[in-house]
């Protein structure tokens, strides 16, 4: 009996040996295991330059930010185009702008002198295209001036479209008109942009026009009389 127990002692005094030594070793390697790994994150810093300078539009393109050459921008005329980048006086944002005196019920009506068009999904169909266009002022803010479009037509691929009204906005200084309007039969955007300024001078007015299911991209050269 006596050796029983002698022997039951030994063997806990052994175990208990094992567990000790067990768990030093875990404390031991727990600091190493419990370390986070060490990511290193690189950031690359960009940095991107618009320039103002105005750049004559493609066919089928839109201009730079600050560009004058928009979507409407075809050759030959070379218009300014319906640009989606550009800033309130179509030359792109930051910069100053000279504010032209424009007296609310003013009248400016620009007369085509030339003019093309082309058909969209089509550009192989194209011709000469003439218009004219009568805004009236309506209004002088502190950011540009309020115009209606009162009057007018436009003549592509041999048919005339009277112009049944429209809405548009001016810049403060007088050199680009933007709005939109509706015609016989259809609707358009418009831009034009002045060489000096609609109170007198002459431009050049970009249209697209859908009349039914035929959409005209239009460029005119035009006189201003203001």
């Amino acid at each position: 009996m006596t050796t029983r127990i002698a022997k039951a002692a030994t063997f806990s005094a052994a175990a208990v040996t094992v567990v000790i030594a067990l768990l030093a070793y875990s404390a031991a390697i727990a600091p190493a295991s419990a370390q986070a790994p060490t990511t290193t994150t690189t950031q690359i810093s960009t940095s991107t330059t618009y320039s103002g300078t105005a750049s004559t539009g493609s066919n089928g393109s839109y201009g730079p930010p600050g560009g004058m050459g928009g979507r409407l921008g075809w050759p030959p005329l070379g218009g300014p185009g319906l640009g989606n980048w550009g800033g309130p006086d179509g030359r792109g944002f930051g910069f100053a702008e000279s504010r032209v005196n424009v007296s609310v019920g003013q009248t400016i009506t620009l007369t085509s002198t030339s003019g093309v068009f082309h058909v969209v999904g089509k550009s192989t169909v194209n011709g000469t295209a003439s218009g004219t266009l009568t805004f009236k002022v309506t209004g002088s803010l502190a950011e540009g001036y309020a115009l209606s479009l009162t009057s007018g037509s436009i003549v592509v691929n041999g048919t005339t479209y009277v112009i049944a009204s429209g809405s548009a906005q001016m810049n403060p200084s007088a050199n680009v008109i933007s709005g939109q309007g509706t015609a016989t039969a259809g609707a358009f955007l418009v831009q034009a942009t002045a060489h000096g300024n609609f109170v007198s001078s002459s431009g050049v007015v970009s249209l697209d026009f859908k009349a039914g299911t035929t959409e005209y991209l239009i460029n005119l050269a035009t006189t201003v009389q203001g």
